[in-house]
């Protein structure tokens, strides 16, 4: 808007082109323009362009003719006099809207309007249709600024349904929806429109969820419909054909096409082609037009065009290719070809592979009507229960169970049920109970199965020096792919959390090895990537985390669904690490959203809402990430506690409310637990994190995991807490440079905050000062950090680091008595540190207290 008030105001422009698609908002644009510029005085005149008109001389100014005018040029001088005409000095503003579409004496008229500088002109036109000659002369006549509408990116249609639906929306529906319309902000509104109205797109407390395909409101289907145009029954075919089965590589769509239809598909912008590599891939110019092409065609058109390309892509060179097979089979499933039950299963599998695990649920569902046997139930659960549906999981291999199996089939039947039952259904005893029932089974590939299962059960029930010793007796490289992969996840997070980084690194190697070597485990390659980044994490390698977050991420670009969510997730960890804490809510809320609303709020959802509300209470979000602790508080979670991490994301939320002690506690005593569990190097984040608070006591604990605990931050957190206990302000700017070098921005903030306070207290002013600047600066960097050290030190108030509390808490709008009890003090001490605090700051009651600190008590 801006860009056409400058145009319009400009003495020297005589206006400006609106260019764009059709529905990206052209002609709103020009509306609000021309509103914009009457408010300022001019007067407006609207005009629009239509093919109706198109054969009529001066069609679109009839508004504007004079009566009685039977010359050529007597109708063109009144219709300038009349679009002239104002009683404002500041002058007229003509728009016209599709100007591409205007009758020739229309375009004369509109070039005259430009030559005799009469007018400011706003025009707008489709950049998919041709410029007439006689438009481009027009814009040579005058100066015109361009202004170009491209469609909504994702962000920006993600952010205009959460504005227009007031409320969060779940990330797969924004990008189902996105993906739908190209970013059209018209066939968005109708679809949105439509969809809330049918009950399908609808709010779940506050997030918005799109469940079902959508329905094509009839005014959208006729603007489609009039958009396409009539088409020759070969060209219709050509559509039909990318309808269903989009994208074709341009050769294949040539052999089962006419090739002249498929230029003038082209050549009428219905059909896009785009070069990927060797081959050319065609699609439909837009994905509504597909939707409107099938919705028109009958169900036995669809089912023939289907087989067609089914059959062809049979015939193609890379007919065995996974994603060409997957293809292949998806459309034979709603074809007129008869089911080919092993195609099915190796779809199936196929479909798993490339984390699609509704199409996976489809294809093997198919392959079982089809008599394929008992794989394509196993298939089937392993995508049911990855999609958090473990009671269809489990109805699917309790069928099972009554038929005639081998005995590695029966192990591998009990190893399935019992992670459907522990990750989906949250019954760890019973999962274990379905895996000691099995207790006959002896052949080796099958106990395989069982004493794996036992590894992860182990594990899963935060009993992890148990789960190693189990694990001493298993290869690896030797157990089925998504059992080796879960194996290699566990023990990725064991030795991680223990300090064993470089132990970590090889188990997530040999994770990453068995989740590529079949098509069994999509999903657990973002699970060890998880475990091998808070390794890396632990250990202060902060850089090399960030280049697994990157590997991941391009991973996940590639996939569909919960991947593009685990993806952001596992960036989101690596950012908060670094301290990035802006970026770092941003992608672990919209991961965190859109994990639980798919039904993995016990799991994945849970995981990263956890990391979330660290990185809010570090952003300084207190309100938001108090509600949303409260909120896990109440999720049942039976397994995998994350104690260290939920401990910590409490620890912050508590200093954030200023009770900084209490965070200190927190902090230690949930080091202490993971000490007790053999997980030192969680241990060492937890002491660092209580010194970042101000904790005093942990130096010689430090220095002991010194030895224990692989990696950099280890000794530097030791370093820190030293340095603090001395009081040397020096050492902990020279710590505060190295926890920048080694990429923890906010340890580097917190140090030199605590440097400025020491120096503060020595009289040491220029050095105090040296220390605050610092701290803010990488506060700064962080993206908005807020900490109890950087609040202390941005607040040279003269208070003692108990009375600083109890005024936070004040401000937090405690009494004396819950201040008491949140703190294990007597009411009177409280009362006592209260008077002080007043006394040495000249006030008189509470809210001027909790004032001096920019919060109201």
């Amino acid at each position: 808007m801006k860009s056409v008030e400058s145009a319009i105001a400009a003495p020297e422009v005589s206006g400006i082109v609106v260019s764009g698609g059709a529905g990206v908002g052209k002609t709103r644009i020009a509306r609000e323009a021309l509103s914009a510029a009457q408010a300022r005085g001019f007067e407006g005149r609207w005009v629009v362009g239509a093919s109706s008109a198109r054969s009529i001389p001066l069609g679109a100014f009839s508004a504007w003719t004079q009566r009685g005018a039977t010359e050529t040029v007597q109708l063109v001088r009144g219709v300038i006099e009349s679009l002239t005409a104002a009683r404002s000095p500041a002058g007229v503003v003509v728009a016209v809207d599709d100007a591409q579409l205007l009758d020739d004496l229309s375009m004369f008229v509109l070039h005259q309007l430009v030559q005799r500088d009469a007018a400011k002109v706003i025009v707008t036109i489709r950049d998919s249709e041709p410029v007439p000659a006689a438009l481009q002369e027009i814009w040579a006549a005058g100066r015109f600024e361009r202004l170009d509408v491209a469609p909504l990116s994702l962000d920006e249609t993600t952010a205009l349904l959460a504005a227009t639906l007031s409320g969060h929306v779940e990330p797969a529906s924004a990008q189902r929806l996105w993906k739908l319309t190209h970013g059209n902000p018209l066939y968005l509104r109708n679809i949105v429109e439509q969809e809330v109205a049918d009950g399908r797109l609808e709010q779940h407390r506050d997030t918005w969820s799109w469940a079902g395909d959508p329905v094509l409101p009839a005014d959208l289907v006729g603007l489609v419909e009039s958009r396409i145009g009539a088409l020759a029954t070969s060209v219709g075919d050509v559509i039909d054909v990318l309808a269903v089965a989009e994208p074709l590589e341009l050769a294949v769509l040539t052999r089962i096409s006419d090739p002249a239809a498929i230029e003038e598909a082209e050549t009428r912008g219905l059909i896009s082609l785009e070069a990927t590599g060797a081959s050319v891939q065609a699609r439909v110019a837009h994905p509504i037009y597909g939707e409107v092409r099938r919705r028109r065609a009958s169900v036995t058109r669809l089912r023939r065009l289907r087989g067609l390309v089914a059959t062809e892509l049979a015939d193609t060179d890379d007919s065995d290719d996974i994603r060409a097979l997957v293809k292949r089979a998806t459309l034979s499933v709603e074809s007129d070809l008869a089911p080919d039950a092993d195609l099915l299963v190796r779809a199936a599998h196929g479909a798993v592979w490339l984390a699609d695990l509704p199409l996976a649920n489809r294809l093997a569902e198919a392959a079982m009507a089809a008599g394929a046997g008992p794989e394509p139930n196993f298939v089937r659960a392993h995508a049911l229960s990855w999609l958090s549906r473990g009671a269809e999981a489990d109805a699917v291999l309790d069928a099972m169970a009554a038929s005639e199996l081998t005995d590695v089939d029966r192990a591998r039947l009990a190893f399935h049920r019992a992670s459907n039952l522990l990750w989906a259904l949250g019954d760890p005893d019973r999962a274990i109970e379905i895996v000691d029932m099995q207790s006959d089974v002896t052949a080796p590939e099958a106990r395989s199965y069982l004493d794996a299962f036992r590894v992860v059960h182990r594990f899963a029930t935060d009993d992890p020096t148990s789960a190693v010793e189990a694990a001493h007796q298993l290869v690896l490289d030797d157990l089925p792919p998504v059992v080796g992969a879960e194996i290699a996840w566990a023990l990725t997070v064991v030795s991680g959390e223990a300090g064993r980084v470089d132990e970590a690194e090889a188990h997530a190697g040999a994770g990453y090895r068995a989740a590529t070597r079949r098509f069994d485990a999509p999903q657990m390659r973002f699970n060890i990537a998880d475990a091998h980044l808070t390794a890396l994490l632990l250990a202060g390698r902060i850089t090399e985390a960030a280049e697994v977050a990157a590997e991941v991420g391009r991973q996940a670009a590639d996939l569909p669904g919960e991947a593009q969510l685990l993806g952001s997730a596992v960036a989101g960890r690596a950012e908060l690490g670094a301290g990035r804490l802006d970026i770092a809510c941003r992608l672990l809320g919209q991961a965190a959203l859109g994990l639980s609303a798919a039904g993995h709020g016990m799991g994945w959802g849970y995981r990263y809402n956890v990391v979330r509300v660290t990185a809010l209470a570090m952003h300084g979000d207190s309100a938001e990430a108090t509600a949303l602790l409260a909120a896990l508080d109440d999720v049942r979670r039976p397994f995998r506690s994350l104690d260290y991490e939920v401990s910590l994301a409490r620890a912050w939320v508590v200093a954030g409310q200023g009770a900084v002690s209490e965070a200190i506690a927190i902090a230690s005593s949930a080091a202490e637990r993971a000490c007790g569990k053999g997980q030192f190097g969680a241990e060492v984040l937890c002491l660092q994190i209580a010194v970042q608070f101000g904790d005093r006591g942990s130096a010689a604990r430090l220095r002991e995991l010194e030895s224990i605990v692989e990696g950099p931050r280890a000794a530097l957190a030791a370093r820190f807490a030293e340095a603090l206990r001395d009081g040397d302000g020096s050492e902990l700017i020279s710590v505060s440079e190295a926890f920048e070098e080694l990429g923890d921005l906010v340890a580097a903030a917190d140090a030199a905050a605590h440097a400025a306070l020491t120096h503060r207290k020595h009289d040491q002013r220029g050095s105090a000062l040296t220390g605050a600047t610092r701290a803010t600066g990488l506060a700064q960097r962080c993206g908005g950090l807020v900490t109890p050290a950087l609040r202390q030190a941005a607040e040279p108030l003269p208070f003692t680091e108990r009375e600083r509390e109890i005024v936070m808490l004040i401000a937090q709008g405690l009494s004396n008595r819950a201040i008491a009890q949140r703190l294990v003090l007597s009411v009177r001490t409280v009362e006592s540190h209260v008077f002080r605090a007043m006394a040495k700051t000249g006030t008189n009651t509470r809210e001027e207290l909790a004032a001096l600190l920019g919060r109201p008590g």
